[in-house]
């Protein structure tokens, strides 16, 4: 793979932005956008100098992995404690604005595409998760609230892991409910479902206290290199998805547990985690963005049609717009606070690693397949570029006080 035209141009992507990165900032061009539409462009829609030989394994390696690391290490940035008594509005956000957004998603999307509510159910979920690095310009912003910008970001890292559970429940109804043999036990599903979430959340319970303990206590004593720091704790990411697998859990519930239940006291195990996430999580970040533009917009336009085209928009706007706002109501915040918080709810990498894990287990044999795939895709790309550019147009966003407190 590293002698083909599509390794020369990643590399030479990667190192090109790397060199502007701070320009390109200043200017609204965020790195999703850029290497979406690099994606698009070497793509057969447009140049096709970079074609994807591969069964689709390669692929879903890269995203399982991506999606271990982005759950663990958004979780670990979150202060639990801090959580519960002090962050007010992301608390709202997740509590009734999350919950809400899929509610309202389902049934625009059984209305409108009228194939079934589970299908209406998984294209909400995957499309509830946000995505703050879509909007990374505003968070460097001194003009607008930091209690905005911090609720935003805490949303951003929770929401994924939190709309995951739902997401495999839904996804595994459906599996059973596809099978030809009418006899499905649905007590044997509803048992496994039940081994994936409780085995899945005990082991990254035992890899985020036992292993950040570990790392801890190896820190305290001078036992590692910081290099070796660095990567004993994204380790811990790995070390909880694996072995949630191996045990028959779920991974991904795993590494989530592991970030969120890691003790706090652990600030150099946490630091080191946010340093990868800073460099080589961006890098595994950019390649899906990539892969999204040239495999992913590829196959889903054929399969767009006149709904897709009023679902995307409507997931983009109203689907999150109503019950922010809903979640928000008593919150003392001014209108124009209100209207940003609503607004900034980008889909992006967890939608896309979602909607890879969906297609993986249904396939897209079916014509509502398909639909609902080419709506998640057409949703995604827009967000990816929309909230990107929007980003610029927000001044001066004040909180006065402190709301809720």
């Amino acid at each position: 793979m590293l002698d083909t035209p599509m390794a020369l141009i990643l590399a030479g992507a990667v190192f090109t932005y790397a060199l502007l990165s701070r320009w390109t900032e200043q200017q609204a061009f965020t790195a999703p956008m850029l290497f979406t539409a690099l994606g698009i462009l070497v793509g057969p829609l447009v140049f096709n100098i970079a074609n994807f030989d591969d069964d689709g394994h390669n692929l879903m390696f890269l995203a399982e992995v991506c999606l271990a690391i982005i759950l663990f290490t958004d979780a670990s940035q979150i202060k639990l404690s801090h959580l519960v008594k002090f962050e007010i509005l992301p608390m709202r956000l997740l509590a009734v604005g999350l919950p809400l957004t899929i509610v309202v998603g389902t049934l625009a999307a059984q209305a409108l595409f009228a194939s079934g509510w589970l299908l209406a159910l998984l294209m909400a979920i995957m499309l509830t998760p946000t995505d703050a690095a879509l909007a990374q310009s505003i968070f460097g912003r001194k003009d607008i609230d930091e209690s905005l910008r911090h609720s935003i970001t805490v949303e951003s890292g929770l929401n994924d892991g939190i709309a995951l559970p739902i997401l495999l429940f839904a996804l595994a109804l459906f599996i059973s409910l596809q099978q030809p043999d009418a006899s499905v036990d649905h007590w044997y599903w509803l048992a496994f479902i039940g081994e994936q979430f409780v085995i899945g959340a005990l082991w990254g319970f035992l890899s985020g206290r036992g292993g950040g303990w570990l790392v801890h206590i190896a820190c305290r004593y001078q036992l590692v290199t910081p290099m070796y720091q660095r990567l004993a704790a994204i380790a811990l990411a790995l070390l909880a998805y694996s072995g949630a697998e191996a045990l028959n859990g779920n991974g991904f519930i795993a590494g989530f547990v592991a970030g969120l239940l890691m003790r706090p006291g652990y600030k150099r195990v946490q630091e080191r985690i946010k340093e990868f996430s800073e460099a080589e999580g961006q890098l595994l970040s950019l390649l899906v963005f990539f892969f999204f533009g040239l495999i992913f917009v590829t196959d889903a336009l054929p399969d767009v049609t006149v709904k897709s085209l009023i679902y995307a928009p409507f997931a983009l706007t109203l689907m999150r717009i109503i019950p922010v706002l809903i979640s928000l109501t008593g919150s003392g915040l001014p209108l124009r606070a209100r209207l940003f918080l609503s607004w900034f709810g980008p889909r992006g990498i967890a939608s896309i690693i979602y909607l890879l894990l969906v297609v993986e287990q249904t396939g897209m044999a079916s014509p509502a397949v398909r639909e609902l795939f080419a709506t998640t895709v057409l949703t995604i790309l827009l967000s990816i570029f929309i909230h990107g550019i929007s980003a610029r147009f927000f001044h001066n966003l004040r909180v006065p006080g402190k709301p809720d407190q």
